[in-house]
């Protein structure tokens, strides 16, 4: 089985009083969704997971229109901040953060809605485990988000806490699945914001999804 983690396109800001955040697409992000599904759309995919927030949904929904699919929703593919009431781009906490990036940094994490990076990497890795022990399809598309596609590839690479594996917005990293084996094939794939792709060669011309190629 191989697994395409896509980040979700570039989100709003949202700041909120008395609700969670959950912004949807800004028009850039909107614009990357529809490249990211004229890209994908030529691949052979089987199945399609989204993580609950909105910005995965969103970035994930051309796709699986396109294909006439259905998109499974796990929640335990949500990012660290799954219940903060605040939501920034990351590209915005340098330099409108303040006190909610300075809460990040001193690990309080309760008070801004975070889970704590171990909760976060235990339920991610948790949601992870099921899709490999499922295998709901050859070819599965999982919307999510930066934070999530660093614990997983951290853990199968067997990296530290320290390591932090760049993402772009709607970037892809494919992981393949076998029996005795998990291997990251790509990391941060983001041809599809400046290409345009008409078919798939290679081992996918067939429709056939292979493993690593050694």
């Amino acid at each position: 089985m191989q697994i395409a983690f896509i980040r979700h396109g570039q989100p709003e800001r949202e700041r909120n009083i008395d609700k969670i955040a959950d912004p949807g697409l800004s028009e850039l992000g909107k614009w990357q969704a529809e490249r990211l599904a004229d890209w994908l759309e030529h691949e052979p995919f089987d199945h399609i997971i989204s993580s609950t927030k909105r910005r995965a949904i969103e970035t994930i929904e051309p796709l699986a229109a396109r294909l006439g699919m259905d998109i499974e929703l796990e929640e335990d593919f949500t990012e660290i901040d799954r219940n903060s009431k605040i939501y920034l781009p990351t590209e915005l906490l340098a330099t409108e953060g303040g006190d909610y990036v300075e809460a990040i940094r001193n690990k309080d994490y309760a008070s801004i809605g975070w889970d704590t990076p171990e909760e976060f990497h235990k339920r991610v890795m948790a949601a992870f485990e099921r899709l490999c022990e499922a295998q709901p399809g050859q070819h599965v598309a999982v919307a999510c988000h930066g934070g999530v596609i660093n614990r997983v590839v951290s853990e199968l690479v067997m990296a530290s806490e320290r390591v932090h594996f760049p993402v772009s917005y709607s970037g892809i990293c494919r992981v393949w699945i076998e029996e005795n084996r998990r291997v990251v094939m790509s990391m941060n794939e983001t041809g599809h914001c400046c290409a345009t792709r008409t078919g798939v060669t290679g081992y996918m011309r067939d429709g056939v999804v292979g493993g690593p190629q050694y």
